[in-house]
């Protein structure tokens, strides 16, 4: 082997005398992941030289290295040489390993070069709890982590810093008071809080992408509210996390799921779908599928499935063939790839199953009462069935009124034997400009003559007398057709309802007055009638959609060319009066025959007379404004999109990802291989039944998954400290980070397992100890030796997420709307923000009631313009699962807090309690501060706030105007009898305060 024995001496001299043995997981993979697996790892499509270093056995056999022998080793040479041909990395990769990192790979080989599997995929066990002299697991394990001499945590946070703490991080809302008590109790109050739930659900709705849109093309909004308010309280009930997994990814597959169970399910439909035109339907499912599958592994495993799409993982064991198997878990979804008129749904769902279900213009839609419906519609059905029983009451006057009433409509009614009766005549016939015959009649004086090339239409206006159809009755008319000029199309219109929507037509489909078949109302009778005749045209009112009861107010002639005569016109009828209209069968054969009335008659006749009567129309028009309540009290509903299963869709492997390439083989549902096998829900390995969404869900949830309880508790770990015990927290895999304390995430994740998959657990287990509640603050020596926190020597200082900095200042004005719950808010935002959006063009329309004030949490998440607030604040597009925001350092960030009007409008309302709550402009600042800080301001700030309002005051003194203006900024109103001069300047300070780093920061 051609390596330098100064080469390897200069190496060995990088290395502390005693240092420990190498561990393959947390030293020598993270270098070999980093700059080796990409061209030499799991990936055979990019593998080169064919040499594999992600194997033991595959780098022996090409002789990467000799165990033992770093100087006979290929690879010590390899990244070492001084020849650009030979060196590893290759320049052009544009990596380079360090010395550090040079030395621990030649150490490595020569301890023997030993192997282990990845960490995160080894079902973890509890390991035992250092004995460091701490009654807190959690602290012996970081004590432990620490070096030697340096074993120490740094002082408890002052009592108001950990109240504040803990309130921000357990509720995302400031403490309510400063002192602390004990912080047992504390932790305790704040987990039963029903803020608890709104704070968790902040950044499981990262993962879950939850967004009010669709997000491609015209990003047009989409109700699914519910699911965040069942995200909400799945953390306040403190559900298992099991139960929690399975119920989004398959509650529709339970047994006999409830309504929340399928709300659950929306997590599978919040991803990004589109409606845009001329879109391929296969091209979009194929999408949908795999971004379910890029949402599921990072969510629940903590893994990049993602990579596998177009080829095997470079840097982990999933192979492309993975990737679609895991795609096929989600085929039997009931959806389309394209939401317009192209886009198709695959087949076998039965959606009229499912009670409160409907298929909206985005799939499958629950729809459910809002909250006090029910109780309102019981209250309504009660005041209902009172009035009822005052309608149904009889009194002497109302029955000598019925008897009257049912003489004069059997004097009407006749036998009941149908006529003709007309509904124009000859004294009806316009005048004027309209052309008459008298020659050529078929009854009384004259005809209507009318002739044209095209269309000839005449309306003849009966709303002086409208007239109610029966039911049976015939329309006629009688024409006479010239046989020199005989008509294409015949047709007569009746207008009802205020809408010209019952045709009947003879001949041919000419006149364009609504083409044959489009609506119910219009129907072609037959052909045109013989020529040189007088013939009647009949056709019955029910073929032209008019039923008994309805009120023709204008009836039509119309033709198309040729030359007609139109003579009388009506309705064969047994009701000429229409008082058998909207009768029942015994009330009309009551009415019709001879004799006295039975009973059942009487009673029918007298609901009728009920209907009717002057004499109760007070109790109709009383039972008709509460059937109006109830019709809205049911409007008042909230809907969600849900997962329904139908006929899975064939899943090919996609090669490179391409959806047009259908070559690659047909794959069943399935987990990757190398992580174990999934069982059916028959509980029979070997049934050959396929698998299900819930077969994955509870192959993710089962005890041995080595990534579930790992990602997840490094995740909460994460929410309290500022980062994971392993950084990446949407990587567990090769990419990712060595555990800082691999052992203490190990034993946190089986305790997360053992106490049934406890959330509230685990939190109060990790704000509970010494660690979380040390102070921030460390000596400048603790800084230089660990940067990083890495020993967790430390509280980790960081800036609120975007929605409680919104939270905090709404809080300490007084504002905040604390409803948990509910649907979207919609705050101020700045004027022509969405010019941009289209197909269709938005206008925003921030709300002008409490909504506006409400937790940042409901605030309408639209993806392509995301507020502008919570997008200066890192909140993510929710385009894809987020698994931690960044957290930058921008001018708009201040600008956004000294000039967006929700903090302007802050500042305002808490200047005006302060000013009401103390006298002097001293006291206000200092109860200012304690609100906002905890703390009372140092004599530095106190000397510059104070200069400050001196020159606001006399700035809105000089200029009332702009003091006016500034206190009419938002909605809520300013207090009466303070002045607006010193309003304006305490409103100055005030919003300093709120753009204050410490205000926003949580230590």
């Amino acid at each position: 082997m051609r390596i330098p024995t100064i080469i390897l001496a200069a190496l060995a001299g990088i290395v502390p005398a005693g240092a420990a043995p190498l561990s393959y997981n947390r030293d020598v993979r993270p270098i070999l992941s980093e700059n080796c697996f990409a061209c030499h790892g799991p990936d055979p499509g990019t593998r080169e030289a064919k040499l594999r270093l992600d194997v033991r056995e595959a780098a022996l056999d090409k002789e990467a290295f000799v165990p033992g022998d770093p100087e006979a080793s290929e690879l010590v040479y390899r990244i070492t040489t001084d020849d650009e041909d030979d060196l590893m990395p290759p320049p052009d990769s544009h990596k380079a390993l360090t010395p550090e990192q040079k030395d621990i790979l030649t150490r490595w080989i020569e301890q023997g070069a030993p192997y282990e599997a990845h960490w995160a995929y080894l079902p973890p066990k509890r390991p035992p709890v250092p004995e460091m002299g701490e009654a807190h697991p959690i602290d012996n394990f970081i004590l432990a982590g620490m070096p030697p001499g340096n074993r120490a945590l740094s002082p408890a946070a002052e009592p108001s810093t950990l109240a504040r703490r803990l309130s921000f991080d357990l509720t995302g809302l400031p403490p309510a008071e400063s002192n602390i008590g004990n912080p047992a109790t504390k932790i305790d109050s704040l987990l039963s809080s029903p803020h608890f739930g709104e704070r968790m659900a902040v950044f499981w709705l990262d993962l879950a992408r939850y967004a009010d849109t669709i997000g491609y093309h015209s990003d047009e909004e989409r109700d699914v509210t519910l699911y965040r308010d069942y995200v909400i309280e799945a953390f306040n009930r403190n559900m298992p996390y099991d139960q929690f997994v399975k119920e989004q990814l398959a509650g529709d597959l339970l047994d006999d799921p409830t309504t929340d169970q399928f709300i659950a399910t929306s997590f599978n439909r919040l991803n990004q779908i589109s409606e845009e035109g001329g879109i391929q339907d296969a091209e979009y499912i194929t999408k949908y599928y795999a971004e379910r599958v890029r949402t599921t592994s990072v969510a629940f495993l903590g893994s990049t499935m993602g990579c596998a799409e177009c080829h095997d993982h470079k840097f982990d064991p999933f192979t492309a063939e993975d990737f679609y198997a895991m795609e096929a878990f989600f085929a039997d979804i009931y959806e389309k790839g394209a939401y317009n008129g192209d886009g198709r749904y695959n087949e076998g769902a039965d959606i009229k199953a499912y009670p409160g279900f409907r298929l909206s213009q985005w799939g499958p839609t629950l729809d459910i009462p809002e909250p006090g419906v029910a109780e309102e519609l019981a209250r309504l059905a009660r005041k209902k069935k009172g009035a009822e029983a005052e309608l149904n009451r009889t009194t002497p006057e109302l029955e000598s009124a019925f008897l009257a009433w049912v003489a004069e409509l059997k004097a009407k009614a006749g036998d009941g034997t149908p006529r003709d009766v007309p509904m124009l005549e000859d004294d009806e016939l316009p005048l004027g400009e309209v052309k008459t015959v008298t020659e050529n009649v078929h009854s009384g004086r004259l005809a209507r003559h009318q002739q044209g090339d095209g269309v000839v239409q005449h309306i003849v206006d009966t709303k002086k007398t409208p007239v109610t159809v029966a039911d049976g009755d015939v329309f006629f008319a009688w024409v006479w057709l010239d046989p020199a000029d005989p008509p294409k199309q015949l047709m007569l219109q009746f207008h009802a309802g205020g809408k010209w929507d019952h045709r009947a037509w003879w001949g041919g489909d000419h006149i364009p007055f609504g083409k044959g078949g489009k609506k119910g109302g219009h129907h072609r009778v037959g052909d045109l009638p013989e020529t040189g005749q007088w013939v009647r045209l009949e056709v019955p009112a029910a073929k032209v959609g008019l039923g008994g009861g309805k009120t023709i107010t204008q009836l039509a002639y119309a033709q198309h060319g040729g030359t007609v005569l139109w003579d009388l016109a009506g309705r064969q009828t047994a009701d000429p009066h229409g008082v058998l209209a909207g009768l029942s069968d015994p009330a009309r054969q009551a009415l019709t025959q001879d004799g006295p009335l039975e009973e059942p008659q009487k009673e029918a006749l007298r609901a009728r007379f009920r209907e009717v009567t002057p004499a109760l129309a007070p109790i109709r028009k009383k039972i008709a404004q509460i059937t109006a309540e109830e019709t809205a009290a049911q409007k008042r509903k909230r809907s969600t999109l849900v997962t329904l299963s139908a006929t899975p869709r064939e899943v090919r492997v996609l090669p490179r990802g391409n959806w047009m390439d259908t070559s690659g083989p047909v794959v069943q549902p399935a987990v990757p291989g190398f992580l174990g096998k999934a069982d059916p829900a028959s509980g029979d390995p070997e049934s050959g039944a396929r698998l299900t969404r819930l077969d994955l869900a509870e192959w993710i949830t089962a005890r041995d998954n080595p990534l579930t309880a790992r990602a997840f508790v490094n995740r909460v770990w994460a929410l309290f400290f500022g980062t994971g015990l392993s950084r990446d927290l949407q990587d567990l895999g090769n990419q990712g980070q060595w555990p800082t304390h691999p052992e203490l995430l190990d034993w946190l994740a089986v305790e997360f397992m053992d106490t049934g998959w406890d959330v509230k657990h685990l939190v109060k287990l990790i704000v509970d100890s010494k660690t979380y509640q040390q102070s921030s603050h460390a000596p400048a020596d603790l800084i230089e030796a660990d940067p990083y926190n890495t020993w967790y020597a430390r509280q980790n200082p960081r800036r609120l997420p975007a929605e409680f900095v919104r939270d905090n200042a709404l809080a300490v004005a007084g504002l905040l709307n604390r409803t948990v719950g509910g649907a979207n808010a919609r705050p101020y935002q700045p004027a022509g923000y969405y010019r941009e959006l289209n197909f269709p063009k938005r206008k925003y329309q921030a709300h002008t009631d409490d909504r506006q004030f409400r937790r940042g949490l409901y605030t309408h998440w639209q993806r392509s313009f995301l507020h502008p607030m919570l997008m200066a604040f890192d909140a993510p597009a929710r385009e894809e699962c987020t698994a931690s925001r960044e957290s930058s350092n921008t001018p708009q960030q201040a600008l956004n807090l000294l000039n967006d009007p929700t903090f302007v409008e802050a500042a305002r309302v808490f200047a005006a309690r302060l000013m009401s709550d103390h006298e002097t402009f001293p006291a206000r600042l200092e109860a200012g501060f304690r609100e906002l800080l905890a703390r009372a301001p140092t004599g530095e700030e106190a000397t510059l706030l104070t200069a400050l309002y001196d020159r606001q005051l006399g700035r809105y003194r000089s200029a009332p105007g702009d003091a006016r203006a500034l206190l009419a900024t938002g909605i809520a109103p300013a207090p009466a009898g303070l002045d607006p001069a010193e309003l304006g300047a305490t409103t100055a300070v005030t919003r300093a305060l709120l753009n204050l780093h410490e205000t926003i920061t949580r230590y």
